[in-house]
C-alpha cells in the first residue's frame, strides 16, 4: 500500500486487488443482503476511494482493516441515500457447496441446511450479522473487527455472543426433532 501511495505503481495495485477483492466483495455482499448489483457497486466505489485516499493509510493498521472501513462507510453512505435497496435472498456464491462429489441426497440435505443458515444470518440484527460475517467469512480477528467498525473490543465480543445465541435458537427451531422411543 505504501508503494501505491508513493506514486500509484501499477503492479502493487494489481497485487492489492488480487489479495483482497474476494474478501471485500463477500463482506459487502453480506452487508447488502445478497444484492449483487449493489455489492459490486459498493466494492468498485471502495477501490476507487482507496486509490484516492491511499495517502491516508497508516501502516499501524492492517490494510484489510482500512479497506473494510472504507467499504463500510461507502455502504452506509449508499444506504442513507437509498434505504429500499435491501433484498431478502443471497446469491448461491456466498455460501457455496463444497466441490466434493456428493450423493444427490447429501447434496439436497446440505442445500437445505445452507438455506437455513442463510435465513438465520439474514434474520440477525445488522450489527450482529456484520460481526459474524467479518469474523467467519472475512476471517478477521476480534481486534481487527473492532478497529474496522470503530467499536470497543468488548462490544464486538458481546455482539458475537448474542449473534451465536440467536443463531443457535434459530437453527435449533429448523432441525426436525426425532421422536423419543
Amino acid at each position: 500500500m505504501l508503494l501505491v501511495a508513493n506514486g500509484l505503481i501499477e503492479q502493487p495495485v494489481a497485487e492489492l486487488f488480487r489479495r483482497h477483492n474476494a474478501a471485500l466483495y463477500n463482506y459487502v455482499a453480506w452487508l447488502c443482503q445478497g444484492n449483487t448489483g449493489e455489492a459490486e457497486d459498493v466494492t468498485q466505489k471502495t477501490w476507487v476511494k482507496l486509490m484516492t485516499r491511499c495517502a491516508d493509510y497508516q501502516p499501524s493498521a492492517a490494510l484489510r482493516t482500512f479497506l473494510f472501513q472504507i467499504a463500510r462507510n461507502t455502504w452506509l453512505d449508499q444506504l442513507r441515500g437509498a434505504y429500499e435497496r435491501q433484498r431478502d435472498m443471497l446469491d448461491e456464491t456466498h455460501l457455496a457447496l463444497p466441490a466434493d462429489d456428493l450423493s444427490p441426497e447429501a447434496e439436497a440435505q446440505l442445500r437445505q441446511n445452507l438455506q437455513g443458515v442463510r435465513q438465520a444470518l439474514l434474520a440477525l440484527p445488522a450489527a450482529q450479522r456484520e460481526v459474524i460475517v467479518l469474523r467467519f467469512f472475512s476471517e478477521m480477528s476480534v481486534e481487527d473487527i473492532a478497529l474496522t467498525l470503530g467499536e470497543k473490543f468488548e462490544t464486538i465480543k458481546s455482539r458475537l455472543r448474542y449473534a451465536f445465541a440467536r443463531l443457535r435458537e434459530s437453527l435449533a427451531a429448523t432441525v426436525p426433532q426425532e421422536p423419543l422411543p
